[in-house]
């Protein structure tokens, strides 16, 4: 059975290894548990995140004139960005690292003909941001499932944590005509959280025997 991949994964194991020492213990238990696929309900900010997309997806998908939909004008233009895509489309597809198979999994939230979009909410935007962004393996990943060049991150900045006021929309582009590069690069982190794993055999024992059971 071919093992799972996901960009959160790569997420969770790259938050722990960056977590200062005040966070380190909070960043395993929340690897664990994602590996155990022990989920809670999103609170917070994540849960904004989340009812922010379930809201937008609904307005798209009733085809509205956007135009007339009463929202503030940051609102209205992301819905013109991700108008006429589809949205959360399943991407997956297989590939062969050092004799094992891999299943590189996620989910789009808005899939276009030649080019992806994926929707993000956060309560800041500083120095940090766009390298948090474009460092990540989401991308990457999408790109080469889906066999694209165009990727897209829209970000709706809020005013802090809790707040619903969109402060401002950010959009990050990131281009890749050659396929083979998306491959290298995947394989690369592939192999860094294979090492991980190894080094942490709690974590790999739930990686391979609950985690990649999909």
């Amino acid at each position: 059975m071919s093992k799972l991949v996901t960009p959160s994964l790569f997420g969770s194991i790259g938050w722990y290894n960056k977590a200062p020492a005040s966070w380190k213990e909070k960043a395993y238990r929340d690897l664990y548990n994602t590996l155990a696929r022990k989920y809670k309900p999103p609170v917070g900010a994540a849960k904004r995140g989340i009812d922010f997309e379930d809201h937008l997806y609904r307005i798209l998908k009733k085809k509205k004139d956007i135009d007339k939909v009463k929202c503030s004008d940051r609102f209205k233009e992301i819905l013109n960005h991700c108008k006429g895509g589809q949205f959360q489309v399943k991407s997956k597809s297989f590939i062969d690292i050092d004799d094992v198979e891999y299943c590189l999994y996620g989910k789009i939230d808005v899939l276009f003909p030649t080019q992806i979009i994926d929707i993000k909410t956060t309560g800041k935007w500083d120095q940090h941001s766009e390298e948090k962004y474009l460092g990540s393996m989401q991308h990457i990943m999408y790109l080469y499932n889906e066999n694209m060049e165009i990727f897209q991150y829209i970000i709706a900045v809020f005013n802090g944590n809790v707040s619903t006021e969109i402060k401002e929309v950010k959009i990050l582009n990131y281009a890749e005509k050659f396929r083979e590069k998306l491959k290298n690069r995947i394989v690369v982190e592939i192999r860094k959280q294979n090492r991980f794993f190894k080094e942490h055999p709690a974590l790999l024992a739930l990686y391979n025997n609950k985690y990649s059971l999909y």
